[in-house]
């Protein structure tokens, strides 16, 4: 089940319409200000999540009036963030990949989250990835198979989501390491490249985020 999340972060338009109309979604859902994107690209979602303080107010009333019986609100004074319940959701329908669009911007407290939350997904056993014109990032552990003609950009980083990951063997990229351990609070991980069809990440404890980056 291939699911989108269009969350209220900054979403460049054309790019964000060559995405959606790139993957058949089984399931669609608007969160919070996402709603002012799927107005602009005339995307009615399965749900609509969200306490609205940041959608546009006009956006919301165009909405409630066509598919009121999608909208799902939430009060502003909540424990989670309305990107957060709506990955709850999508999760709880039964997802096996999930894309979340919105998910950086300016905000960078609510980047840093949506990093975050990237572990929810990945704790679900389900692959989640955050995406913009200039970045994919994911979340791993254990063994990953990166391939070349399916890469976003030219650039792969790896940074430590724990304090450390360790064993970590890459193979067929520009820097190759055997069983190392990755420390956080160092940058030695950004900026690698693929150099083979095929590059391999595996670790034997810990946690990575991978970025794979275009200027």
């Amino acid at each position: 089940m291939n699911c989108l999340i269009i969350t209220g972060g900054q979403i460049d338009l054309p790019f964000a319409k060559k995405q959606m109309a790139a993957e058949e979604w089984d399931f669609v859902i608007s969160a919070d200000s996402g709603l002012n994107f799927c107005r602009a690209a005339d995307v009615l979602p399965d749900e609509i999540w969200g306490d609205f303080d940041s959608a546009d107010p006009d956006v919301l009333c165009y909405f409630r009036e066509k598919c009121p019986e999608r909208i799902h609100i939430f009060p502003a004074e909540k424990d989670e963030t309305d990107t957060e319940l709506a990955l709850m959701r999508v999760i709880e329908t039964g997802a096996d990949r999930i894309t979340i669009l919105g998910g950086t911007g300016t905000r960078l407290d609510h980047v840093l989250g949506n990093l975050h939350l990237l572990k929810m997904a990945m704790d679900a056993g389900v692959e989640c990835f955050i995406i913009d014109p200039h970045n994919r990032i994911r979340m791993i552990q254990g063994r990953t198979m990166l391939r070349k003609k399916e890469q976003f950009g030219t650039y792969v980083s790896l940074i430590p989501f724990t304090p450390k990951v360790e064993g970590l063997t890459l193979r067929g990229f520009a820097y190759e390491v055997e069983d190392f351990t990755l420390e956080s609070g160092k940058a030695r991980g950004v900026s690698n490249e693929i150099r083979r069809e095929a590059a391999v990440i595996e670790m034997r404890k810990g946690i990575l985020l991978v970025i794979e980056s275009k200027d």
